[in-house]
């Protein structure tokens, strides 16, 4: 991985850190050390936090949401919010692929306009998206 390498993160990749994914966890994890060591920039959104909250909402567990705001600021990541931009181009991308919902066309058009070379995601289905390189976290070699 060369240095300046700028990477969005899905929210499965931060699920399965928090949790300790029995499968996916380590891959992860060692993904993102890499990332820190050779200094790429890390960028999730709004979206991730949504989706990341909810169970932990639901089941009272505000400690697991700390560890996840805990996450992002050791890691450095940055969170973008959605505007119009990427607004625009997540409705383009949705009417260029029909399998694309909302959420994952918000962040696919997130990782794009913040000119992101990475999409990590564990969602084999986004592998087909042509505009930006995704990297699935089942098929990082161990």
């Amino acid at each position: 991985m060369d240095v300046g390498i700028r990477v969005f993160i899905d929210t499965a990749p931060f699920i399965y850190l928090i949790e300790n994914h029995p499968v996916f966890g380590a891959p992860t994890e060692q993904y993102l050390s890499t990332c820190v060591e050779n200094e790429s920039m890390l960028f999730t959104s709004v979206i991730s936090y949504l989706e990341f909250c909810v169970v932990p909402l639901r089941e009272k567990r505000h400690d697991i949401i700390e560890k996840f705001e805990e996450l992002l600021a050791d890691l450095s990541i940055e969170m973008q919010s959605i505007d119009l931009v990427n607004a625009k181009y997540a409705s383009q991308l949705r009417s260029q692929y029909a399998f694309l919902k909302t959420a994952d066309a918000i962040q696919l058009a997130m990782a794009v306009t913040n000119k992101c070379n990475i999409f990590l995601t564990n969602d084999e289905d986004l592998s087909s998206i042509k505009e930006i390189n995704t990297l699935v976290i089942s098929k990082i070699e161990k």
